[in-house]
């Protein structure tokens, strides 16, 4: 069986991606070998890579990460502080979450 060992985020500026991600997990780096960041894993998580590539987002993600926070309006304000936007805002009602986007559009929910 199969175990998943990270999410890979293909970016076009490592730079920016980088600084974004670190700051929004509170992660470390683990490597940069040229084109790619390796960040340490969270306790009982799957590790997060950006990669390099040339050309840019053109579509929809058809996968996203979810990240998870204890006070949604402070989280959704600290990943706008970041450079991240809301996409999707929340449900009135029941289980509260948004859809965000990272500086180059990636997109990924927030919830409590």
């Amino acid at each position: 069986m199969a175990k998943l060992g990270a999410t890979v985020i293909d970016v076009n500026d490592l730079d920016i991606e980088k600084t974004f991600w670190q700051s929004a997990l509170g992660v470390e780096i683990s490597a940069e070998p040229e084109g790619y960041v390796f960040f340490k894993a969270q306790e009982g998580r799957s590790g997060l890579t950006l990669q390099k590539v040339p050309e840019a987002k053109s579509m929809k993600n058809r996968v996203h990460l979810d990240l998870e926070v204890e006070d949604l309006d402070e989280g959704i304000a600290q990943l706008e502080a970041l450079g991240a936007t809301v996409i999707q805002p929340r449900p009135t009602e029941g289980w509260q979450w948004v859809v965000m986007t990272d500086p180059e559009g990636n997109e990924f929910c927030v919830s409590q």
